[in-house]
């Protein structure tokens, strides 16, 4: 069986040996959510991956890299919106809205370092490589708020690992 290989930033992963539509496993996920929570888990990941597959496939072209990493500054610029306005706002730390902005900023943030930093512009017509560092950093500012917070739920490290600490 032969299997295709995405490239992201960190690593090499095979996908299979056909590539999933992300849309119709979004939709299949829907059908199910309600009655069967694993299973559209699953069908979820799934789409996860085959939409990132999509768009890497996309990003031999300068323009669609280019669009990614606007994307990309547009999420980094988001998530420091949203600590300079906990800075702002000066909540009590550990306090019902220091957790709200602190998990509002951890979830932009993950959605830069467990997704977008999965793609690499073959084209090197962006600076994705050194963003991948900054949103590494931030992300790290983040977990430190994220635990002041007192979150109670599993925080990852700007590579999806689970912190234990």
């Amino acid at each position: 069986m032969a299997f295709l290989v995405a490239l992201t930033f960190k690593e090499q992963v095979p996908c299979g040996s056909t590539m999933d539509d992300w849309k119709q496993l979004i939709g299949e996920a829907m059908q199910i959510e309600t009655t069967d929570t694993i299973a559209a888990f699953k069908i979820y990941e799934r789409a996860v991956f085959a939409g990132l597959s999509t768009a890497q496939n996309l990003l031999d072209d300068v323009e669609a890299a280019q669009i990614i990493e606007a994307i990309y500054g547009a999420l980094v610029a988001y998530s420091q919106t949203v600590m300079l306005r906990m800075k702002a706002e000066d909540p009590e730390i550990g306090g019902v809205d220091h957790a709200f902005r602190a998990g509002q900023a951890y979830g932009v943030s993950c959605v830069l370092n467990h997704l977008i930093d999965k793609l690499t512009d073959i084209t090197g017509g962006t600076e994705l490589g050194a963003m991948d560092a900054f949103s590494d950093t931030l992300h790290d500012e983040i977990i430190i708020q994220g635990r002041a917070a007192g979150l109670t739920v599993e925080l990852l490290d700007a590579q999806g690992d689970i912190l234990l600490e």
